[in-house]
């Protein structure tokens, strides 16, 4: 193999953001290389990547574990990676391999750059100016008048009066928008009882009212658990200890059971491992579980025919990765642990029930 020739040039339309453009085959031979200019790239301030790769015709599993770690990398200090081009050849092998839901990938600079931008609140690169011009004050906030009362205020002279209607409180259980203007989140897991400052969490005897992270909207819960605000759609967890958190991401890949998929499960696995703060020695004993209902999967409900696909979703949250098998084939009946002693004792939370259009759900969870 070739060595990698490299053609970098800043973006200006994005602060701390470089074109990569990237030209051979990313394997062994080379992924050195390529960790090394990333990394330089790093050091030298950069936090955003559009990386183009028109110009890769070949990416080998340690190649593609070189841009997964590249990808957490950069999300940690806040940037992240976009994709550009990729070439048909890789781009099946993403396909494959289910990655396509990891990566952001754009046809052009100009999408990768919107996202990027967006993803970090739309932090594009700012012209030089002179000194900054004091903001206004911000307006006097506005009394709110008791619930179900009619209040106005007298105008300034020669202007109409603006009349003020409360807003009802709906029942409990509704959600209840937050007015934003003056309103101060408080920081991301302390949505506690207010005025205290502490979280309790919630029981079906003792519901807490939580906030929407995103949005500020409040409703009661009766546990913990993993909700979706009815008013901005944001996925979010109510831990029980920590409190609110707006939750990481899910995924869903369907693979099937061959090597190269097995590669690339172990490979997003990683990743999911990463981004939820567990370390490398969970990983394996978290690796080493999910060998065993792999295996098990393909003996019991596929005959062993590693041609066939499964689907696995990856629901992770910050003291607790939930992970979801769903297989066709004969639905397995019984205890779980007779098909997965291993796995049982790392996941003792391990599951399985019916699905209700045949196969066999199998849901675990790895809590640290």
């Amino acid at each position: 193999m070739t060595d990698l020739r490299f053609d970098i040039t800043p973006i200006d339309a994005l602060a701390n953001t470089a074109r990569v453009v990237v030209e051979g085959a990313i394997d062994a031979t080379t992924v050195i290389s390529f960790e090394s200019q990333l990394k330089q790239l790093q050091e030298d301030g950069y936090t955003n990547f559009v990386l183009d790769m028109q110009g890769i015709k070949y990416v080998n599993s340690t190649g593609l574990g070189s841009l997964v770690a590249t990808a957490d990398n950069l999300e940690k200090v806040g940037g992240g990676l976009a994709l550009i081009r990729v070439h048909p050849k890789v781009k099946v092998v993403f396909d494959m391999l289910g990655l396509n839901s990891f990566f952001r990938i754009f046809t052009n600079e100009d999408e990768a750059v919107n996202f990027l931008a967006s993803s970090k609140g739309g932090d594009a690169a700012a012209a030089p100016q002179a000194a900054p011009q004091q903001a206004p004050p911000p307006p006097p906030q506005q009394q709110r008048p008791p619930t179900g009362q009619f209040q106005q205020q007298r105008p300034p002279t020669g202007q109409q009066p603006q009349p003020q209607y409360a807003q009802q409180r709906p029942p409990t259980g509704q959600v209840q928008r937050r007015q934003t203007g003056g309103v101060q989140r408080p920081p991301t897991g302390q949505y506690g009882r207010p005025g205290t400052g502490q979280w309790t969490p919630p029981s079906r005897d003792n519901p807490q009212v939580v906030a929407c992270p995103n949005c500020g909207a409040s409703f009661k819960v009766s546990q913990t658990g993993r909700y979706k605000c009815p008013s901005c759609a944001t996925a979010f967890v109510v831990d029980p200890q920590f409190g609110v958190e707006l939750a990481p991401a899910t995924s869903q890949l369907t693979l099937a059971f061959t090597p190269e998929c097995r590669e690339g499960f172990n490979l997003y696995l990683g990743a999911m491992c990463r981004r939820s703060g567990y370390s490398e020695a969970d990983y394996n004993q978290l690796k080493q579980g999910l060998d065993q209902i792999l295996q098990g999967v393909l003996q019991n409900c596929y005959q062993g025919r590693i041609y066939e696909s499964y689907a696995v979703a990856f629901l992770p949250a910050r003291r607790n990765l939930q992970i979801k098998f769903i297989v066709a084939g004969p639905t397995l009946q019984g205890d779980p642990r007779a098909y997965f002693p291993a796995a049982a004792q790392i996941m003792p939370d391990l599951a399985m029930r019916p699905h209700p259009k045949g196969g066999t759900v199998v849901v675990m969870s790895f809590r640290r």
